[in-house]
């Protein structure tokens, strides 16, 4: 009986072990939680061969060649969210805009109204505009939210967040 009891006991020990383990596998005791995957990027410039594909397809955009100070974040567990910043000249703004998800028109918001979250990189500044527009899109499962910061009145600062919110809804075409 003594032999039973201690295997029994031996046995739950083993099996807290591999529980608590697990769990903390999982769940870091850190300020994220779950554990999810980030990829961090910067560049000031395009560069050919670069990750610049991976953010593009990320993020539902395409990036121009004039593009400069480009700043990339992607992270996710079950969803992708993906966050962009880039500086494109003025007059190419239109032409960037038609390459994303956005089909209506820019209209002004209170840059107080997007200051960056505890998880938003330290880039992403849209809060300090002087002149901010925002676009809102919707396509598959991809959200998309374009902010630009016309402050400069010959560069704009882009912002880009896009998150896959769903996989479980069926494609669409735009």
């Amino acid at each position: 009986m003594k032999k039973i009891f201690r295997g029994v006991l031996i046995g739950l020990l083993i099996l807290m072990c591999v529980l608590i383990l697990g769990f903390l596998i999982l769940f870091r005791p850190d300020e994220y939680g779950p554990i999810s995957e980030v990829a961090i990027y910067y560049q000031p410039a395009p560069t050919p061969g670069s990750d610049l594909d991976f953010i593009e397809a990320d993020a539902g955009i395409s990036i121009p060649d004039s593009a400069r100070e480009i700043n990339a974040m992607i992270s996710g567990f079950r969803e992708l969210d993906t966050w962009v910043r880039l500086d494109i000249p003025a007059n190419e703004l239109k032409s960037f805009l038609e390459n994303t998800h956005c089909r209506s028109d820019l209209v002004s918001t209170d840059p107080a109204l997007h200051a960056p979250g505890d998880l938003d990189p330290d880039w992403w500044e849209p809060n300090k505009a002087e002149d901010l527009v925002e676009c809102l899109g919707y396509v598959s499962n991809m959200r998309q939210y374009i902010l630009v910061d016309r402050t400069k009145p010959n560069v704009f600062t882009v912002y880009v967040f896009s998150i896959v919110d769903d996989f479980s809804t069926p494609s669409s075409k735009d």
